[in-house]
């Protein structure tokens, strides 16, 4: 346990209090009334606790608290500059017996003698292009563990990002299009105090700092425009308005923010934007997380849309995916300025989704975060034919689809339901994208849908498709009755949905057609057709157009014309008179 100085002299205080409150009772109070001595110094001494000075505390020593086994030979070995230093540490703490410390007790160490040494980030995650330039200009291949050096440049391109773990454990991650640099990287010793300070140069990153280990320890993130300096917090820096602005957004602790020889003090919950050249704005409060409309527990769609509530205030809103839950790196990050987004691409995985609003400066708000499993691959097909919805007859009905680039084979499943709970025909491990369908002929409405098969991982189903069967519609053959002087013509009434055409043409090829007629029952009645020969042919169509066969073809004779042999019947009776 390491303390400055200060907070030293208020431990002193404090521990006298408590030993007195516990000495009182054991010696029984009545035997220190207020008035005693050993009372006035109780509250003397909570006198001088609460006139402590709450100025700054000091950086200049640090404050060590002995543990078993110390003494000042091996402790100026392991945390001074020089093993040489133990005398004026000896006289600097008064102590008599160098070779023996009392564990609990604080040695004072002034911080110019604690030794100082470089030592390096490095890289805990990459996501896309990420680019690390060393001081001397050459560029090692990067990977989870590659050393980061004073000086170096650190650059990420479009949809990318890298997870940066410090010598204390502070972690930081810069997003896309970001650039920053490592101006100091050390260590005092083996303290546990870091100094790390960074310079952002355009771009965003979101950085977690440990509590400070003592006044040796500083993280300090500059900007074109500020300076933000922390012990121990979360929060998000950015470079706005091309380079002439900076925002700061404080998610845990506080953070202090200097520029233009003003500081501000900027609280968790609460952001600021500092342009350049000015002091830090008044921080306002940062926006509220939005409230998700239920995400489910596994996504197996692609183009699976994701809804939130309308946050007041936000024009904008910033959406995270990442494969961890601590969004150490991402997988994906979108602006978009709807409450809703169609989730991109992705590899089949465990992610976490963080959605948060973007106010009128560009501050980013609070997050909202929720996990789900993404198994959306092998992708299933495409349908092609029928088309959905389609009506076939009698029960010969190809069913066809895309070929699934990532798929082995296919799972055809049809069904006489929308949820597949009464499947009527299962055909797995098809090889090629087409099926025949030979064993359903009963009139109903099918469903189908096709599921890709990659090894032995099925992915999602398919888009359900459906196609009507209907029963053929045979040929309409029909009779012909002449009574009196009307002709009719019948035959077997069929579905009562049928309507039927009727033609009579002058050829039986129906080349040269007299009547073209549409009826809804099952005969139809002409006048005698004087003259010559007509044909007959009627076909049933059902309600939806579909037209059946023409049936057989009729011959209607003409009726027997009496004028026509009146004159030679006359003329051959008066020769014969003759």
């Amino acid at each position: 346990m390491q303390w400055d100085r200060q907070g030293c002299e208020f431990m002193e205080a404090n521990r006298a209090v408590t030993q007195i409150d516990q000495t009182m009772p054991r010696l029984g109070a009545e035997r220190y009334p207020a008035s005693t001595p050993m009372s006035r110094l109780r509250a003397l001494l909570m006198t001088a606790l609460l006139l402590l000075p709450f100025t700054p505390l000091s950086a200049t020593e640090w404050i060590y608290t002995v543990v078993d086994g110390d003494n000042l030979w091996n402790f100026s070995e392991k945390y001074l500059d020089s093993v040489m230093r133990f005398e004026k540490l000896r006289q600097l703490n008064n102590i008599k017996n160098p070779k023996r410390l009392q564990p609990g007790t604080w040695l004072r160490v002034p911080m110019k003698w604690i030794r100082s040494n470089a030592v390096p980030a490095r890289i805990a995650g990459t996501e896309g292009q990420v680019q690390l330039t060393r001081a001397d200009g050459t560029q090692p291949v990067l990977k989870s563990g590659t050393q980061i050096r004073l000086g170096d440049i650190l650059k990420t391109g479009p949809k990318s990002s890298v997870a940066v773990l410090f010598a204390d454990d502070s972690a930081l991650t810069l997003h896309s299009h970001g650039e920053m640099r490592f101006d100091h990287l050390s260590a005092h010793g083996e303290t546990g105090m870091v100094d790390s300070r960074l310079r952002l140069i355009k771009g965003r990153l979101q950085t977690r700092v440990r509590p400070s280990a003592g006044p040796g320890s500083r993280f300090e993130i500059y900007t074109p425009s500020a300076i933000s300096a922390v012990r121990g917090t979360e929060y998000r820096a950015a470079v706005v308005k091309e380079g002439n602005a900076s925002n700061i957004e404080v998610l845990e602790g506080k953070v202090a923010v200097s520029a233009a020889q003003r500081q501000r003090l900027v609280e968790a919950g609460f952001g600021t934007q500092i342009v350049k050249g000015e002091a830090p704005a008044p921080p306002v409060k940062l926006l509220p997380p939005p409230q998700f409309v239920p995400i489910p527990e596994v996504v197996r769609q692609i183009d699976w849309q994701m809804d939130w509530e309308d946050i007041e205030g936000a024009v904008n809103y910033r959406i995270e995916i990442s494969a961890d839950q601590a969004f150490t790196v991402l997988a994906w990050d979108q602006i978009t300025s709807q409450s809703h987004l169609t989730l991109a691409e992705l590899a089949d995985n465990r992610y976490w989704i963080r959605v948060r609003g973007i106010d009128v400066n560009g501050l980013e708000g609070r997050g909202r975060v929720a996990g789900f499993v993404l198994d959306a691959q092998p992708q299933p097909p495409l349908s092609l034919n029928p088309p959905d919805g389609a009506v076939r007859r009698g029960g010969d009905v190809e069913l066809q689809w895309t070929i699934s680039e990532n798929a082995e084979r296919y799972l055809l499943e049809i069904a006489t339901d929308e949820d597949f709970q009464q499947i009527v025909e299962r055909v797995a491990d098809l090889q090629t994208a087409r099926y025949q369908v030979q064993q359903i002929s009963e009139p109903g409405t099918y469903y189908w849908r096709v599921t890709s098969i990659l090894g032995n991982e099925p992915g999602p189903p398919g888009v359900v498709r459906s196609w009507q069967l209907k029963p053929s519609i045979g040929a309409v053959d029909s009779t012909i009755e002449e009574i009196d002087k009307e002709v009719t013509a019948s035959w077997e009434s069929g579905d009562p949905d049928h309507r039927y055409q009727v033609q009579i043409a002058l050829d039986p090829e129906f080349k040269d057609v007299e009547t073209d007629r549409l009826t809804e029952h099952s005969e139809v009645s002409f006048p005698q057709l004087q003259g010559q020969v007509r044909y007959l042919r009627v076909r049933a169509i059902d309600s939806d157009g579909y037209q059946g066969p023409w049936g057989s073809v009729q011959r209607i004779e003409p009726p027997f014309d009496r004028s026509v042999w009146t004159i030679p019947v006359l003329f051959i009776l008066g020769l014969l008179v003759i």
